[in-house]
């Protein structure tokens, strides 16, 4: 099968067609065909994005009803940034490398160590390693520590382990999946997750925000686009596309785009996280522009409707109002802090001057996870001590 690519062309083609459906009538069997939970193709997510008759709270009430009548259980896991240092240049970013007022700091692996037990002992059962992106002099470096961290992972026995490190070349998953189990077919043993935001699907607004320069490791629009073939190719079966939400004002398209990219990957076997933050004020910036409650509401519903065997994940840059607005019709909920190293025995810190965003919900995410458990549920990789 061959890897990822993106026609953009064909897709705006794609979107102008549901934008004359929306307008002329064919709203209603797209709303019945959601509505039978049988999962939305692109084009119908599109028409019912365009179908400004039917408000975003209608919409989430169809996909309320579908999730209640094939269910499924919340995920959690908690943010582990080993360190805020980056050489990528992307405006929106605190991380970003000529971002001055954000204060660069490292973790050593025995921190790093210290931490994923922190979070263990907490009752936290999955967690995302995540360090900034290298140009390829540095990246080797960057790998071998990543590496070193994901054995510590496996033996604390993490039920689930997400990787954010940018995208890599096929020769560099070998120094980041060092002496990783494996089974007879080659693929990961330990359910190990490739997160690689494209942030935008959209070339332009690629360029504007993730800058042009050779050097740059994020510039590459294309390399990033087939960076989970890549992992594919590597042993990885589960990947974490996500799009940043308010980045291009044109969520049809990034909703479209980020479908078909989620449908690739399925159709390669892979299991499939969605992620959809939104903009948040970061370092040295005022508050960025961002999409509307409304807007989100209706994206993440579709998005439930249209994908239904993807997992959607939200996380507490979030509000608790958001949160609790979602988590009927989302899968994976993320809560922690968005710092270097940040968890003690009981919290976490929540320092913007030395974060690559600002977390809205600063609770404990024993407390944030609380709010969502029922009589009668768990959430998956959670479970708090007595203690708490």
């Amino acid at each position: 099968m061959s890897d990822f690519s993106l026609d953009a062309r064909a897709l705006e083609e794609r979107l102008q067609w549901a934008r004359q459906q929306a307008r002329s009538g064919g709203v209603a069997s797209v709303l019945s065909a959601a509505i039978r939970g049988e999962g939305l193709s692109v084009d119908q997510l599109a028409v019912l994005w365009y179908a400004d008759h039917v408000d975003s709270d209608s919409i989430y009430a169809v996909a309320c009803a579908a999730r209640r009548a094939c269910p499924r259980p919340l995920e959690t896991f908690s943010p582990l940034y080993m360190t805020n240092t980056c050489d990528a240049e992307c405006r929106m970013c605190g991380m970003r490398r000529n971002n001055a007022a954000l204060q660069r700091e490292t973790a050593a692996l025995a921190t790093v160590v210290g931490q994923l037990r922190l979070l263990n002992q907490r009752g936290m059962h999955a967690v995302a390693l995540l360090t900034g992106e290298y140009r390829r002099d540095n990246r080797a470096a960057a790998l071998r520590y990543v590496n070193e961290a994901l054995h510590a992972t496996m033996a604390l026995r993490f039920n689930h382990v997400l990787v954010n490190v940018g995208s890599i070349d096929d020769t560099e998953y070998a120094t980041l999946l060092d002496g990783m189990a494996r089974h007879s077919d080659g693929s990961l043993r330990s359910k190990l997750t490739m997160c690689t935001f494209q942030e935008t699907y959209a070339r332009e607004s690629y360029a504007k925000f993730m800058g042009t320069d050779a050097d740059n490791p994020r510039a590459d629009f294309d390399r990033r686009l087939v960076n989970f073939d890549r992992a594919h190719r590597a042993g990885m079966r589960v990947a974490n596309p996500g799009i940043l939400v308010g980045l291009n004002p044109d969520l049809a398209f990034e909703m479209a785009a980020l479908a078909l990219h989620a449908q690739h990957l399925l159709a390669k076997g892979m299991e499939v996280y969605l992620s959809v933050p939104r903009l948040r004020q970061i370092a040295g910036s005022r508050a960025q522009r961002g999409a509307s409650d409304a807007q989100f509401i209706r994206l993440v519903s579709l998005l439930s409707l249209g994908l239904p065997s993807c997992k959607i994940v939200i996380t507490t840059r979030e509000s608790a109002a958001i949160q609790r607005r979602l988590v009927p019709i989302i899968t994976v909920l993320s809560a922690g802090s968005a710092a270097v190293a940040p968890y003690t025995d009981a919290g976490a810190r929540f320092p913007l001057e030395t974060s690559q965003f600002e977390v809205i919900d600063q609770r404990p995410f024993e407390q944030v996870l609380r709010d969502h458990l029922r009589s009668d549920a768990v959430i998956e990789n959670f479970l708090p001590p007595a203690a708490y």
